[in-house]
């Protein structure tokens, strides 16, 4: 995508990170994190802007990507046992919290992606928060 200046800025990588607004439960993560990946071959071809965004983007989506898959199955691992065991009553928090850190993986990459959108859309260099530039 470019600004109103001609200069492509790489914008559309980390707008696509919005795909995890999806209604559909656990695929918004899914597509967010595949698109923001994908998102990087086409763009890295449209100058040093765009491409050091989708970079950073696809960092930021693979990282994303694989943790959000990754308390998925973690869930889904807690979960199913129980349902072919004996029912015991307990609390949603010992088995309930790789479910209660995806939400909290998925708000933290939300605002991410939309500092980030902003940044890039201002024509800015995107910098992945949490993460210190190597020297």
């Amino acid at each position: 995508m470019t600004t109103s200046g001609g200069t492509a800025t790489g914008v559309s990588a980390w707008a696509l990170g919005l795909l995890i607004l999806l209604p559909v439960p656990m695929l918004g993560s899914l597509a967010a994190g595949g698109a923001m990946v994908a998102a990087y071959g086409s763009l890295s071809r449209q100058g040093p802007l765009a491409k050091a965004n989708a970079a950073t983007a696809r960092r930021w989506g693979a990282g994303f990507l694989l943790v959000s898959t990754a308390l998925l199955v973690l869930q889904l691992a807690l979960s199913v046992p129980r349902l072919f065991g004996t029912p015991e009553p307990v609390g949603f928090l010992p088995l309930g919290i790789p479910i209660v850190l995806y939400v909290l993986v998925c708000v933290v990459h939300l605002v991410v992606v939309v500092r980030g959108t902003l940044q890039a859309r201002r024509g800015e260099v995107v910098r992945l928060p949490f993460v210190r530039r190597a020297a």
